[in-house]
């Protein structure tokens, strides 16, 4: 089996984030796409986040109408920083013989070398890359993770989304709308819930 790996805050999960799995999945000819909420990103140790279990349920409702995503909470789970390395080794060892394939955006593939065990996350998975706005497809074939030899790679061809959690978020605190940038069901459990009124 071929099993994508998404990890992310998705504070709020939006319909970008659906594309790129969407798109990573035929790209790599995945099977499924975990999405893997992070309790604690350890790039955003001292960000305010919205309490990992909200986060859990509105991912849970963004996959709903998707057959081949699924949701992990092994993150939310886990206590202490939300390692990706952790996540890479606990699928292994559940899944030995699968392939696995890591999705990040651009940004966060330029810092890779600089992840935790980079190199033991790069020997197990293929990392598959969404380009950023401001970065052609061409530049991002040219750059790689310094340091780290065998590392393979996807570069996803898609158009680059400038669509981000935190951008939704501050239009929700301030009440403006952005159901159309949000899957239907997370959109109306927001406006239930209330969970970004200030």
């Amino acid at each position: 089996m071929r099993i994508g790996l998404f990890g992310g805050t998705f504070d709020p999960p939006h319909v970008g984030h659906l594309m790129i799995a969407q798109i990573a999945s035929e790209a790599a000819q995945l099977d499924r796409v975990d999405f893997i909420p992070a309790a604690m990103p350890p790039h955003k140790l001292f960000q305010v986040m919205t309490d990992a279990s909200v986060r859990l349920e509105m991912v849970r409702l963004a996959v709903t109408d998707f057959a081949d995503f699924d949701v992990n909470p092994l993150e939310c789970e886990r206590p202490g920083p939300s390692y990706t390395v952790d996540t890479v080794r606990a699928y292994r060892e559940r899944y030995p013989q699968d392939e696995l394939f890591l999705l990040l955006g651009e940004d966060m593939y330029n810092d890779f070398a600089q992840w935790k065990d980079a190199a033991l996350i790069a020997k197990e998975v293929t990392l598959i890359v969404a380009p950023r706005p401001e970065q052609s497809m061409q530049d991002m074939k040219r750059e790689s993770p310094k340091h780290i030899s065998n590392v393979k790679v996807i570069h996803l061809e898609m158009p680059a989304l400038d669509l981000s959690s935190s951008w939704l978020r501050k239009r929700l605190v301030a009440g403006l709308r952005v159901d159309p940038l949000l899957p239907r069901e997370v959109a109306k459990w927001i406006a239930k819930t209330g969970v970004y009124n200030s």
